[in-house]
C-alpha cells in the first residue's frame, strides 16, 4: 500500500488561491478609481464637505503650480437684527367659560371608601395557620450570659 504526501500540492492550492483574490481585489480598485476619476466624484464629495474649500484647492490640478488664497468672507452682514414684538392678548369669553375646562373637574375629585370594619373570620387564628405547616427551629433556650449585662455595657 502506498502512501503519499498531499501537503505540497495542498499549499499550491492555497498560494493559487490568495493570488487570485488578490488579482481580483487589485482589479476592482483599479476600475473603481478609474470610474471615479472620469465622473469628478472627488470634487462633489469634497464640496460638501466642512473641509471642501482647502479640499478642492488641493485637487484642483488646474492652479498646481500657483499660490492660491483661500476665499475669505466680506463684512457685509446676510442678516439684519430687528426687535420684535408680539400684539398683546386677550382673555376671550370661551377661555374662562366652565363648559369647555369644567370635565376636568371630574378627575379631581377623592374617591370616597367605606370605613373598614373587622369581621370576625380576621380574628380567629383557624384560618391563619396551617395543620402542614411546622415549626422547623427549636425554641432556643436563654442562658445566663445573655441576661448579664456585663457582657453588654461597653
Amino acid at each position: 500500500m502506498k502512501t503519499r504526501n498531499n501537503t505540497t500540492g495542498h499549499r499550491n492550492n492555497q498560494l493559487s488561491g490568495v493570488l487570485l483574490r488578490a488579482a481580483a481585489v487589485l482589479a476592482s480598485v483599479v476600475l473603481l478609481s478609474f470610474t471615479v476619476s472620469a465622473q469628478d466624484l472627488w470634487k462633489e464629495l469634497l464640496s460638501y464637505n466642512s473641509f471642501g474649500k482647502m479640499a478642492l484647492i488641493l485637487v484642483d490640478e488646474s492652479n498646481a503650480g500657483e499660490a492660491t488664497e483661500l476665499p475669505t468672507t466680506g463684512n457685509t452682514a446676510a442678516f439684519s437684527i430687528n426687535e420684535e414684538t408680539d400684539s398683546p392678548l386677550t382673555v376671550e369669553s370661551w377661555m374662562t367659560n366652565d363648559e369647555y375646562f369644567g370635565a376636568s373637574n371630574i378627575f379631581n375629585q377623592v374617591a370616597q371608601d367605606e370605613k373598614l370594619e373587622i369581621e370576625s373570620w380576621m380574628t380567629e387564628a383557624d384560618y391563619f395557620t396551617s395543620r402542614y405547616a411546622k415549626e422547623l427551629d427549636e425554641e432556643l433556650p436563654v442562658e445566663a450570659w445573655m441576661c448579664d449585662a456585663s457582657f453588654f455595657n461597653n
